[in-house]
């Protein structure tokens, strides 16, 4: 550990999962939320310590916090919260990687709790920053677009030229379809609001479709044979897999991405017994099946056009003293852009 650092640091500490509906208050996210004083966490051979410069938001920040995220189902409380973010590493565990690291600015993603002044880091999975990127766009340089980037690969390997995505205005869908159009791939978007067909119609939605029209099941139905799109994701949960997958040819893939809907998904086993297929993609899954020329690779892809094909909406700024205001704000406003939690 470097000689001058303090000794402790505020964190944000979530003492057990939110309630059904406490999202909407502040007030009630903060009994289960607490800014604290604990000790500086000391990196272990392959860490480094990331004095953090701000933390972004992502839905899975929501789940986390309710306690129905898939990927931190067994965390113990009190735990961390926050994933994706920026900062500047401070110190080192011990291994060439992290050696080299040191004073550099990155971008990452970790499960410790990024909401806090200082946070573990893996080594071999930073993203270094170029000198002319800011933290403010590279705090949400990590979770979206590689997410993007990802799960247009897999629609792409799919062989079909078109794929269909629900919540297809929100920031996920939207840098997938983005990505997907330069990969020569047609998009159905599928919204839930009327007013969120514009924001499609201007990330090059060929087709845009609402899941409330009552005819919805019937339109995707003669579109997806019309043009044949035999590969959609969702991440909707609940009846929805059920009703697109009736709406798909034979031998199609549906790829769950989220699950915005936390109780039971429905499938139909006769679809499923006779050649429809099903996926699920986890970013974190998604770079750990990467071989480490590919991880690199997709980290110089994503932050080379983070200022382009990959830069992110901010739509609003909190301290980390504001943290539950923040997540409250996020739940109702997922598709405006980025919320990020300030450090400085």
């Amino acid at each position: 550990m470097k000689k001058n650092l303090p000794s402790k640091m505020k964190a944000l500490r979530q003492l057990g999962p939110l309630p059904e509906g406490a999202l909407s208050d502040p007030n009630a996210i903060k009994k289960y939320l607490q800014l604290t004083l604990v000790d500086i966490p000391k990196p272990k051979p392959g860490q480094v310590l990331v004095k953090v410069n701000r933390g972004s938001m992502n839905p899975n920040d929501l789940y986390h916090i309710k306690g129905v995220y898939s990927s931190t189902l067994d965390y113990p409380y009190p735990r961390g919260v926050g994933f994706e973010g920026a900062g500047t590493v401070v110190a080192n565990g011990g291994g060439i990687a992290g050696w080299a690291r040191i004073g550099k600015r990155v971008a990452f993603y970790s499960k410790f709790g990024m909401f806090a002044e200082y946070v573990l880091a893996d080594a071999l999975k930073l993203i270094v920053l170029p000198k002319d990127l800011e933290f403010q766009e590279a705090a949400s340089s990590v979770a979206n677009p590689i997410t993007g980037v990802g799960m247009a690969r897999w629609a792409k390997a799919s062989g079909s030229k078109y794929f269909f995505i629900t919540a297809a205005a929100g920031a996920v869908a939207r840098m997938t379809m983005r990505v997907a159009h330069t990969y020569g791939l047609k998009s159905i978007a599928i919204v839930r609001r009327e007013e969120q067909v514009a924001i499609c119609k201007e990330e090059g939605a060929s087709y845009v479709l609402n899941q409330s029209d009552p005819d919805f099941e019937k339109n995707l139905t003669d579109l997806c044979k019309e043009v044949n799109c035999t590969y959609g994701f969702d991440c909707i949960g609940g009846d929805m897999p059920l009703t697109l997958i009736r709406s798909m040819p034979q031998g199609s893939t549906l790829c769950m991405y989220g699950y915005f809907n936390t109780g039971p998904v429905q499938f139909q086993p006769q679809k499923l017994f006779n050649g429809w297929k099903i996926q699920f993609f986890e970013t974190e899954y998604y770079i750990n099946s990467l071989s480490l020329l590919s991880r690199f690779r997709l980290s110089r892809e994503v932050i080379n056009n983070v200022n382009g094909l990959f830069r992110p909406k901010i739509q609003k700024q909190f301290s980390l003293e504001e943290a539950a205001e923040a997540y409250s704000y996020y739940s109702k406003n997922m598709t405006g852009g980025k919320i990020q939690i300030l450090n400085e």
